[in-house]
C-alpha cells in the first residue's frame, strides 16, 4: 500500500474534522509489520515507521505512518501520522476506503486532543503537531507498542473500526527513526528530551 501515499502531503496545511457515531468492534490484526524509511525531496525530508496491518475483518488492509517532517523553507518540524485502508476482495487489486476520521489513542496521549488533521482526496487523513511537547508523547505512545487506533469510514453508512496493537516496532526500525529524527533536529533540542533518549529507542 506504501505506493499509494503522496509524501509531499505531510507538510501541507492542516484543518479540523469531525467524527461520525457508528462503532463496530474492536479488531485485533491476525499480522503487523514496522518498516523505517527516510525520504528526501528539494522541500522536505522525512522520516517515517510505517505499520502495515492485515486482518479478515473490513477494512482488510491498514497502513499507519508515524512521521517526522522537516520543512526546509522555514525549519520547522512537524510530527504526526498519516493512515490509510483497504478491501483487497480475491482480484486482488487494493479498493481504497474513504476515510473520515481517524485517532490514535493511548493510555498517555490521543491524538484528536493534540493534532489537527486533513483529510486527503485519495481517502487518506493526517494529522501533525508543531508543538513539541505533544509531539514527543505521541512518539513514545507509538513506539511503546501499546495503543489503538480508530478509523471512521464517510458516508451515509459511517462506521467506525476499532484496531488494538500490543506490538512495538523492532529495535532496527526504531534506531532508524531516531538517527534521523536526532538529524532532523539539529541544532535545536531533542523532542524526546536528549540524544541518550533518541538512541535508547
Amino acid at each position: 500500500m506504501r505506493s499509494l501515499f503522496a509524501r509531499a502531503a505531510l507538510i501541507a496545511g492542516l484543518a479540523g474534522m469531525n467524527m461520525p457515531v457508528a462503532v463496530a468492534g474492536t479488531i485485533v490484526p491476525d499480522a503487523i509489520g514496522y518498516t523505517y524509511n527516510l525520504d528526501e525531496t528539494d522541500d522536505a525530508k522525512i522520516c517515517e515507521i510505517i505499520l502495515d496491518m492485515q486482518n479478515p475483518a473490513t477494512p482488510e488492509l491498514v497502513e499507519f505512518t508515524a512521521f517526522a517532517g522537516y520543512d526546509k523553507s522555514n525549519e520547522s518540524v512537524a510530527i504526526g501520522f498519516i493512515t490509510m485502508a483497504a478491501h483487497q476482495p480475491l482480484s486482488g487489486e487494493l479498493q481504497l476506503l474513504d476515510l473520515s476520521a481517524a485517532t490514535f489513542t493511548s493510555p498517555t496521549f490521543r491524538s484528536v486532543n493534540d493534532m489537527d488533521y486533513e483529510v486527503h482526496k485519495d481517502g487518506g487523513i493526517m494529522a501533525a503537531t508543531l508543538d513539541r511537547v505533544a509531539a514527543s508523547n505521541f512518539l513514545q505512545a507509538f513506539i511503546g507498542g501499546d495503543f489503538e487506533l480508530t478509523l471512521a469510514t464517510a458516508g451515509p453508512q459511517s462506521t467506525n473500526f476499532f484496531y488494538k496493537i500490543y506490538t512495538a516496532p523492532p529495535a532496527e526500525v526504531q534506531n532508524g527513526f531516531a538517527r534521523c529524527l536526532e538529524d532532523l533536529l539539529r541544532p535545536s533540542l531533542s523532542l524526546l528530551h536528549g540524544a541518550e533518549d533518541l538512541t535508547a529507542l
